[in-house]
């Protein structure tokens, strides 16, 4: 059985990226437009129909697949937090996309196109479930990642305890230079130079994300909590005991 709260605040988690994916987006295209004299015309409510369309899609997908390897499987309870999150992502790009829109002041015309919008939101975001609920994403069959699976048994070592406090941006000076050492460490180990070729691009995938957060000056504390685990929960199940410990103490410190 899964622990269903974590997976809402995973999922949660993943909101405040979406919201700046949006806006950064819509901004670009609007300068963009500006620039080309075009700003106030179809072109740029087409173009935000793209922008609303693709975050989307990619979205859902991505969390499919993520709530699929959690849980194990597609089964009613975990559709329902896919379902209430795609719900969310929903509302958060079309209220976005909605206030651009109206700037415009372009009357029926963006009135007419933001229900166009919203109609073809809605039509992706139920296939997304439905096929969720099928155990499908798109044309392939969801099936578990050999490289990173997230359900499997915690090994006592304390991965489970990440990030049980709030961030401490004084610990993180103290501590990320050491964290990025250790995760250097563990790509240099013998028992890395191991592993199969998919288990090592798995590996450092996520290394790779956990270290340009720890890179940063003020990383985002829900990227370095969330990333620190899985590479600490990836290290315990490829057998990387000694790098576990020290990623998930690191991380540790810097949630006390």
């Amino acid at each position: 059985m899964f622990d269903p709260a974590y997976l809402g605040r995973s999922l949660d988690n993943r909101l405040p990226d979406i919201y700046e994916s949006v806006t950064r987006e819509v901004k670009a295209l609007q300068n963009k437009h500006a620039a080309a004299g075009r700003l106030q015309s179809g072109a740029t409510l087409i173009a935000f129909e793209d922008i609303a369309v693709n975050i989307l899609k990619t979205t859902i997908s991505d969390a499919s697949k993520f709530t699929f390897e959690f849980t194990g499987g597609h089964e009613p309870e975990a559709l329902a937090y896919l379902k209430n999150f795609a719900g969310r992502v929903q509302h958060t790009i079309m209220s976005e996309i909605s206030e651009k829109a109206d700037r415009l002041s372009l009357g029926d015309a963006t009135a007419n196109h933001l229900h166009k919008v919203r109609t073809k939101l809605d039509r992706l975001r139920e296939q997304a479930l439905d096929d969720f609920s099928h155990g499908m994403q798109g044309s392939e069959r969801l099936k578990k990642d050999a490289v990173v699976n997230i359900v499997a048994n915690q090994t006592g070592n304390g991965i489970q305890q990440i990030g049980v406090g709030n961030f401490s941006q004084k610990a993180f000076v103290e501590n990320h230079q050491q964290l990025i050492d250790a995760i250097a460490k563990a790509l240099a180990s013998s028992e890395f130079a191991k592993l199969l070729p998919q288990h090592k691009e798995g590996f450092k995938d996520i290394a790779d994300t956990l270290l340009e957060e720890a890179k940063k000056p003020t990383p985002d504390p829900g990227k370095l909590k969330r990333w620190g685990a899985r590479l600490g929960e990836l290290s315990v199940q490829l057998g990387l005991e000694v790098a576990a410990s020290e990623i998930v103490e690191l991380i540790g410190q810097m949630f006390p």
